[in-house]
């Protein structure tokens, strides 16, 4: 076993001392909770049954623990024979001195670590209180020139004291004009207020009745559209009946026309028959006459009534055109005055409709300068507060103007007092910041002679490593034996100094 598998084997011993709760290095079992942390950290996370069933595959002594030699078997699949029997090499004493010496070196690093631990400590903790006692030092003369600058302030305040109760004198009689001002501001602004009220009121009769006539507008707008929808309807009924008659007078006049031209092809038929029946040959004289004779046979009464009858009937359908014509015009001509007079609703609908909207916002108008008017007067009435306040307010300051001045004498005297204390505390803390900076000195001397206890353990590692050489190129050595302690030592060589390392 050698390489990254050897690494590997070390990390188990070190997860195993790291888990062990009692016996930290010294041990080499854990129980079943430490055995499931320890395969956890490997990325074997197991139900707790699986868990309990590898333990007990692994516990080769049956005594509830997971020993590290156990864990390895199961590992590396070796029986509990071959790790016994496994060959130990034959230097055994050679072996032995090499453990020795790397016990003393381990030894020797560990006492140079702690003692090197030991030094650090002492002097950071030296540098810490060089550190604070300059601190204390520097906030001491801090407070000293605070302390003075506290003085010269308290003698500025008692000065700005008086110049403030002088300021305060004059503030009162300014407050008092002031008061008498806004007294008559208060008085304009309650007239103010009354007389946007009357115009308020005014202005919502206004209103009112605006709307009211916004609603008889609008109520005879829709009278009027009614209406002309209505005649509009009446003169398309009229206009259809007029175009009914005047199609129905034109066809009896065509049906006349028909009758006129079958009266007139009798007449001309006839005429031609007299004619051809004195003129021509016999034979054509003859045969015009008979035909002449059964054309006068024929009774001509039906045609010249039907004539007659429909000539009157073309009369009476001329009537009815003109009647009906004359009654589209009619119903036409009433449309048009029922459109003009809901044109005239609509017009006088807006009309109510802009002055309800006119009166609205004059209402609202009113309402605003109202609301102004009573905030106008609200102010004045404040201001006027402000005013009485204002004075008593300069009063009271010139007072307190007065008591600040002595307040400033007092605090500069306790000023100048505080600093000549901290004069004294700036001194004691230089004292004590000298005596910490010679102990850190002392201390950083101390740590520079740990570097003996560095070279002693540094030796002592160098002789372990020859040594350990020479035996490793010697045959027959336990070459896990020493693997193990040049790991060892490799470990340890971590905690010198880097610059010996």
């Amino acid at each position: 076993m050698q390489g990254a598998e050897a690494e590997r084997v070390w990390d188990f011993v070190q997860k195993f001392s790291e888990l062990d709760q009692e016996k930290k290095a010294a041990g080499c079992f854990l129980d079943e909770f430490w055995s499931h942390k320890f395969l956890e950290t490997l990325g074997e996370t197991l139900t707790v049954i699986a868990l309990r069933e590898k333990l007990r595959q692994i516990d080769v002594d049956n005594n509830k623990k997971m020993g590290l030699i156990e864990y390895l078997m199961f590992r590396y699949s070796k029986p509990v024979e071959q790790v016994l029997n496994a060959s130990q090499g034959e230097n055994k004493e050679e072996v032995a001195k090499a453990q020795e010496m790397v016990a003393a070196a381990q030894e020797a690093v560990s006492v140079m670590v702690q003692r090197l631990e030991e030094q650090k400590k002492a002097v950071a903790d030296a540098q810490v209180a060089a550190a604070e006692a300059k601190s204390r030092e520097q906030e001491a003369r801090a407070a000293e020139a605070e302390a003075k600058a506290r003085a010269a302030e308290a003698k500025q305040r008692e000065d700005e004291a008086i110049e403030r109760e002088a300021e305060a004198k004059r503030t009162e009689e300014a407050a008092k004009a002031r008061e008498e001002e806004a007294k008559q501001a208060e008085a304009d602004a309650k007239a103010r207020e009354a007389e946007a009220a009357a115009r308020e009121a005014d202005a919502k009769a206004r209103e009112v009745d605006a709307v009211a006539k916004e609603e008889q507008a609008k109520k005879q707008e829709s009278q009027a559209k009614r209406a002309a929808d209505a005649s509009a309807a009446a003169a398309a009924e009229a206009e259809k009946a007029a175009t009914v008659s005047r199609a129905a007078a034109d066809e009896s006049q065509a049906a006349l026309q028909e009758l006129k031209n079958q009266e007139t092809a009798y007449e001309t038929k006839k005429a031609d028959l007299e004619k051809a029946s004195q003129t021509g040959g016999v034979v054509q004289r003859n045969k015009a006459a008979n035909e002449l004779e059964q054309l006068k046979s024929e009774d001509p009464l039906p045609l010249r009534r039907a004539k007659i009858n429909q000539t009157a009937a073309v009369k009476k359908a001329e009537r009815a055109a003109i009647e009906s014509a004359a009654a589209a015009a009619k119903a036409a001509e009433a449309a048009a005055a029922a459109a003009a007079a809901a044109v005239e609703a609509e017009q006088s609908r807006q009309q109510a409709e802009a002055a309800h909207a006119q009166a609205e916002e004059a209402r609202k108008q009113a309402e605003e300068a109202h609301a102004q008017a009573v905030n106008a007067r609200e102010q004045a009435e404040e201001a006027r507060k402000q005013a009485e306040e204002a004075r008593k307010q300069a009063e009271e300051a010139r007072e307190q103007a007065e008591e600040a001045r002595h307040q400033a004498e007092a605090a500069r005297k306790q000023a100048d007092d505080a600093a000549a204390a901290a004069e004294a505390a700036a001194q004691q803390a230089e004292e004590a910041r000298k005596h910490a900076e010679k102990l850190q000195a002392e201390a950083e001397e101390a740590e520079r002679q740990v570097a003996s206890a560095v070279a002693e353990a540094e030796s002592k590692l160098d002789e372990a490593v020859q040594f350990l050489a020479a035996v490793k190129a010697k045959g027959g050595v336990a070459h896990g034996n020493i693997w193990w302690m040049e790991r060892e030592l490799e470990e340890k060589r971590k905690y010198l100094p880097k610059r010996r390392q």
